[in-house]
């Protein structure tokens, strides 16, 4: 059974190098950056929003279905601002679940209104590559899963409504499939990350040798 080394191990130890160093503030940059990267993470976001955009104006009221009474303003102010921004405490609140169930206790939320992001993390908390996809993904999952049976259920206007909103939550997770694509380039190697969220910024370590590899 492998463990989870500790901050110091990771900072000091001749076993671990350090890989990225990501401020808050950089994330917008970071993820523009990774946009085209062929991760599988990123190809799914990608496929999804490119999904949900078809449906946007494929469900356009008065083009295939019949215009409804809301006036179209009305549909797209819900589809593209309520419902995205309901939706962020429960997107927010399902990557903590993750950090709670591996005992992390100081757990901070927090925004970048300049960047247009919001985040959860987990003070000084050591967490492995398995740990760091469920923290990542459980939204994405969760969220994506619940706006496909909607769609499947609801009348044509909703549905519109909801592939708009789809789109936008699909774009909040690009910040996730980035960092989770960058995860990969180093798939042979033990990889772990730790926030500093007093400093603001995040750690991700890969181990000098590949897991085939004796440590």
């Amino acid at each position: 059974m492998t463990t989870t080394p500790g901050i110091d191990e990771l900072e000091e130890g001749s076993a671990w190098e350090k890989v990225l160093t990501l401020s808050y503030a950089e994330i917008a940059p970071f993820v523009i950056s990774n946009l085209r990267k062929g991760s599988l993470p990123m190809i799914l976001v990608w496929i999804i929003s490119a999904g949900a955009l078809f449906l946007s104006v494929w469900l356009w009221p008065g083009l295939r279905v019949p215009a409804t009474s809301p006036q179209i303003i009305t549909g797209l102010g819900v589809g593209f601002i309520v419902i995205p921004v309901l939706l962020i405490p429960l997107h927010e609140g399902l990557h903590l679940i993750p950090f709670r169930l591996a005992g992390a206790t100081d757990i901070r939320m927090g925004a970048d209104l300049r960047q247009g992001i919001v985040y959860v993390t987990a003070h000084r908390f050591v967490a492995g590559r398995r740990l760091f996809s469920m923290v990542a993904l459980t939204p994405f999952i969760i969220i994506t899963t619940a706006f496909i049976i909607a769609l499947a259920l609801c009348p044509p206007w909703w549905q519109w409504i909801l592939s708009m909103s789809l789109l936008v939550h699909t774009t909040m997770c690009a910040g996730d499939a980035a960092l989770l694509g960058f995860m990969g380039r180093y798939r042979n190697r033990r990889l772990f990350t730790w926030d500093d969220a007093d400093r603001k910024e995040a750690y991700f370590y890969a181990s000098v040798r590949s897991e085939n590899e004796n440590l």
